[in-house]
């Protein structure tokens, strides 16, 4: 493919193996709920190479149990990770919900002139927003620390691999279907049944429901999410690829589609990626999207694509958040071409 890239954000500088990674809490405190995921993921990150750290407040549990510390409390070490030359890498311990009361108390000139890459998903996307259109900085958007690095059994390789070429961001980066993935849930107040691994029984694959090719920066996020990210933030969609799919929080998909498109002028879009859904069979998922697609979006050209590996199935893409993007038959690319290599952090071994 020919790229040319007309990102509206600009990547970090590349990462290596060797990085160091800042733990931060911006959402739920499941970080404390599940010790023994905690210390498991942080082994698999130190196993593969990475130094890790935590925030000073990553441990803390808020009053009511629902997320770490007060908005203060995670803003504050969002701030410092970014604004710590010794951290080369920020990535959330967890989503859920919380992420959302960080944005007022975020300085977006700092992290600017801090930039480095922030990892997260679910409700973090409010913070790959922010980062983008307040910061000017991508990010990358598919996976936490709990979920998918402390996953029971070990780490999915197609994770670990993910984030290391995701990281690595001087290089184009390729997006295919994994061969099969999980949607179980994972329950964090039951830790006898957090410790079985998750098998993955959900096939792999896409199902195309208007097949073409498709390229523009990529923006998007969870379903129930995304009408307000877009206003909040400002995401100009035509011409954009957006990404979506949907949670454990057993909202029946029709309502939710139908308030993202009275909310949302979806007509100009380049294309539309909606990821697998963790609890339905892939062909009930695609008839049930399709049928939604033909009644409120008829006249849309523009090629769209289901069950996805972007989403809540694991294990999951890391993609840059914000950056151009294309989308093929078989896969999609991020050339990744802004990135500066000549200030490469991390160990070049």
């Amino acid at each position: 493919m020919d790229f040319t890239v007309s990102s509206p954000v600009r990547p970090p500088a590349p990462v290596r193996p060797g990085a160091h990674i800042r733990l931060v809490s911006p959402a739920m405190p499941t970080i404390s709920y599940i010790p023994e995921r905690t210390r498991r993921a942080e082994q698999v990150l130190r196993d593969h190479g990475y130094t890790v750290s935590y925030g000073a407040n990553a441990f803390q549990v808020s009053a009511d149990g629902m997320t770490a510390g007060t908005a203060e409390q995670r803003a504050a070490d969002f701030m410092a990770a970014f604004t710590d030359p010794e951290v080369d890498v920020v990535l959330a311990s967890d989503a859920g919900q919380g992420s959302q009361e960080l944005i007022d108390l975020l300085d977006p000139d700092a992290i600017a002139a801090n930039a480095k890459p922030f990892v997260g998903y679910c409700d973090n996307v409010y913070l790959n927003a922010f980062l983008a259109r307040r910061a000017g900085i991508s990010s990358l958007y598919g996976i936490s620390h709990m979920v998918h690095i402390g996953e029971a059994g070990g780490a999915y390789p197609e994770t670990l691999r993910h984030l290391a070429e995701a990281l690595a961001s001087d290089e184009p980066l390729v997006c295919e279907a994994m061969p099969d993935r999980t949607g179980a849930l994972i329950d964090w107040y039951v830790p006898e049944r957090e410790r079985e691994p998750r098998g993955r029984d959900i096939a792999g694959g896409w199902t195309w429901l208007r097949p073409g090719t498709a390229r523009g920066p990529l923006w998007g996020g969870e379903i129930s999410i995304l009408p307000d990210l877009v206003t909040d933030f400002g995401l100009e969609l035509d011409g954009a690829v957006l990404f979506w799919d949907i949670s454990y929080h057993g909202l029946p998909v029709g309502p939710l589609f139908e308030a993202l498109c009275e909310r949302v002028d979806l007509t100009g879009l380049a294309g539309m990626l909606i990821g697998a859904h963790p609890l339905m069979p892939l062909p009930e998922w695609a008839r049930i999207v399709g049928g939604l697609v033909d009644r409120l979006l008829p006249a849309a050209g523009y090629p769209i694509v289901v069950n996805t590996d972007l989403g809540h199935t694991c294990p999951s893409w890391i993609v840059p958040y914000g950056e151009e993007v294309a989308v093929a038959a078989d896969r999609i690319v991020f050339p990744r071409r802004q990135a500066t290599p000549a200030t490469s952090k991390g160990s070049k071994a």
